[in-house]
C-alpha cells in the first residue's frame, strides 16, 4: 500500500510498507538496500535520509505501458526483479491499446519463475489476435490477451480485454451433377461439384474481421458417344433423355467473429466457426485472482 503524500510519517508505517527488522532505523530504508528496492528514486542511496523522502512511496516496484504496443513480456519489462521476491505492478494506461501481433503471441504475457507477486492494473484495451478462417475445415480459435504461467498474479481490470474472434468455417461443398448414359451409346456426364467457400477471419488485434468468400460453381455437364470419344458430343441424345445435369455451386464459407465471439458456420452445413479466444488464459496448474469492473470479452480462463 502507496503510503501518504502528505502529513506525518512514522517509522512503523515505513516498515509496514517496506519491511525490515527490529528495532527499527531510517538507516534500514536506504534506497538499493535490503528493503528498499532501487526503483525508489526519491529515497537516497546513502548519505541524509528523511521521513519525507517516503512520501508517496511503495515497496511494489511499478512499471507503466504509457503508449500502445504489442507482445509485451513482463519478464521483459520487470528484467531481474521478475524472479526477485518482491511486489510488482503494471499499469496498462486509459487509451493505450497492448495487441498481440500473431495467434503465437499476447498482448501480455507472464511466464514461469515469477518470484514475488505481480498486479496488471488494467485501464486500456488488451487484445488478442484473430483466428484465421479456414479453407478446409473448421475456423481458426482467436488469440488471447493474457497468458499467464506464474501463480501469484492479480489482474484488476477497468478497460477492456478481449480474446481474439474465432475464424469462420469453410462452406459445404456443392454435389455432382447426375451422370447416366444411353443404352451404352452415348455417355451423358454429370458436372463436377462446387468447392465450398474460405471462411472469414475474426477480428483481433492483427487483422480485421471479414466474411467468408462464396463456393465455386459446379461444373458444367458434358456429352460424347461412349465407344469412340473422339467422335465427339453428344448433346441432343443426352438432353432428350433428360438424365445428366450441371454440378452444383459450393456454399459459401462462414463470416469471422468479432472479437470475444465464436466464428460463423460455413454455408450449406458446412464445418464449425473457430471458438473464441480467451481474454485470459492459464497455464496448467496455475491459479490467479481476478477484479473487474470493466469489459471481458471472449472465453474465460
Amino acid at each position: 500500500m502507496t503510503l501518504q503524500s502528505s502529513g506525518a510519517i512514522t517509522l512503523a508505517q515505513i516498515a509496514a510498507e517496506f519491511g525490515g527488522s527490529t528495532p527499527h532505523s531510517l538507516s534500514e530504508y536506504y534506497r538499493g538496500g535490503a528493503n528498499v528496492p532501487s526503483s525508489v528514486t526519491q529515497v537516497p542511496a546513502s548519505g541524509a535520509i528523511d521521513f519525507a523522502d517516503f512520501y508517496g512511496t511503495s515497496a511494489a516496484i511499478t512499471a507503466a505501458v504509457t503508449s500502445s504496443t504489442t507482445n509485451r513480456n513482463a519478464s521483459t519489462i520487470f528484467g531481474s526483479n521478475f524472479t526477485a521476491n518482491v511486489a510488482k505492478v503494471l499499469e496498462i494506461n486509459s487509451g493505450v491499446e497492448v495487441g498481440a501481433s500473431s495467434l503465437s503471441n499476447y498482448a501480455i504475457n507472464v511466464p514461469s519463475g515469477m518470484g514475488g507477486t505481480l498486479t496488471i492494473q488494467n485501464a486500456g484495451t488488451l487484445s488478442g489476435a484473430g483466428g484465421d478462417g479456414s479453407s478446409s475445415g473448421t475456423g481458426g480459435t482467436g488469440g488471447t490477451a493474457i497468458y499467464i504461467a506464474s501463480n501469484n498474479v492479480t489482474v484488476t481490470n477497468t478497460g477492456t480485454i478481449r480474446g481474439g474472434g474465432g475464424g469462420g468455417g469453410k462452406g459445404a461443398n456443392g454435389s455432382p451433377g447426375a451422370s447416366s448414359n444411353v443404352s451404352g451409346i452415348f455417355c451423358c456426364y454429370g458436372g463436377s461439384a462446387g468447392g465450398g467457400g474460405t471462411g472469414g477471419n475474426g477480428q483481433g488485434y492483427d487483422q480485421s474481421q471479414s466474411g467468408g468468400s462464396n463456393g465455386s460453381p459446379g461444373g458444367a455437364k458434358y456429352a460424347t458417344q461412349c465407344n469412340d470419344p473422339g467422335v465427339g458430343p453428344s448433346i441432343i441424345e443426352c438432353d432428350a433423355q433428360g438424365i445428366y445435369s450441371n454440378g452444383s455451386p459450393g456454399s459459401a464459407g462462414g463470416a469471422g467473429g468479432n472479437y470475444g465471439v465464436v466464428g460463423s458456420q460455413g454455408g450449406g452445413s458446412g464445418s464449425p466457426g473457430g471458438a473464441a479466444g480467451r481474454y485470459i488464459q492459464l497455464a496448467s496448474g496455475i491459479s490467479y485472482s481476478l477484479s473487474n469492473s470493466g469489459s471481458l470479452q471472449g472465453t474465460a480462463p
